[in-house]
């Protein structure tokens, strides 16, 4: 007669901070260097990020500011160098510079266009005048310095995305149609570039 076999099943999760892996896993031997783990098992809040608590500020753009209605944190990657290699499978390693998306705004058109122009006449400024050949601007005034802060549920600030070196690309057209039967609030979309963003994490209140 055979003797039965046993089996058990681990169903212990670690729960606090105290039980928290930082490095030295076990059965990662292929793995070179330390995996990490900085988070913790259970979260500090059970609250989803919503879309609509936000702030953004652009100095040089305060009525555009002010009716912003949509703004984004911009995709960031890294790239990649690629190592031939004479068995046919060529070796991924990390490459050295970093790719930041375009940071686009939407914003509600007020009355007197005065937010929608802010952007006009930005985007002439830093082009050469109509006149002549001269530049408008110097080259330190061609920029400007934006950011977006995050709030929580709370509507708390979370964290701050601070770009670097902004400037306006692209300004959507405006669109008149009168045989819309209700009146609705023209939105512009407007694309800056700048060099780089930066994020600041609030462990309080500013």
């Amino acid at each position: 007669m055979k003797t039965p076999g046993f089996s058990f099943i681990n169903i212990f999760m670690p729960n606090n901070n105290s039980q928290i892996m930082y490095k030295g896993v076990t059965g990662f031997s292929d793995i070179s260097g330390d995996f990490i783990v900085q988070n913790n098992f259970q979260p500090s809040t059970h609250n989803q990020l919503t879309n609509n608590k936000f702030r953004f500020f652009l100095n040089r753009c305060p009525t555009m500011t002010y009716f912003c209605q949509r703004a984004n944190i911009p995709s960031y990657s890294f790239g990649t160098s690629t190592q031939s290699n004479p068995t046919g499978i060529s070796i991924r390693r990390p490459g050295t510079s970093f790719i930041y998306e375009d940071l686009t705004i939407g914003f509600s058109v007020d009355e007197n266009m005065k937010n929608w122009l802010e952007i006009y006449n930005w985007i002439t400024d830093i082009g050469y005048s109509y006149r002549g050949v001269s530049e408008i601007l110097k080259e330190q005034q061609k920029i400007s310095s934006a950011y977006i802060t995050v709030m929580n549920s709370s509507y708390e600030p979370l964290l701050s995305v601070k770009f670097k070196n902004v400037y306006p690309t692209f300004l959507s057209s405006i669109d008149f149609d009168s045989s819309l039967p209700d009146t609705d609030p023209i939105i512009a979309t407007a694309t800056f570039s700048y060099t780089h963003y930066e994020i600041e994490s609030y462990t309080t209140s500013p």
